[in-house]
């Protein structure tokens, strides 16, 4: 399970990485934005489970399950 401290900097690294490639597939920041934060609250709430080896596969994963939803 990640900690506080790593969830924290999974986000200060990988959030504006995220952030841009949602904003390239959906074509609106303020989209892009909302299923952003929509990730990564869907991590925090399975992060118990979590392994994270590859995070941007991961958080990639996650944001096209909620595009498509």
């Amino acid at each position: 399970m990640p900690s506080n401290d790593s969830v924290q900097t999974l986000y200060s690294d990988h959030h504006g990485w995220l952030h841009a490639w949602l904003r390239s597939k959906l074509g609106n920041a303020a989209d892009a934005a909302d299923l952003a934060h929509d990730t990564f609250v869907r991590l925090l709430q399975r992060r118990e489970h979590l392994q994270l080896n590859t995070p941007r596969a991961f958080l990639r994963t996650v944001a096209r399950g909620l595009i498509i939803d």
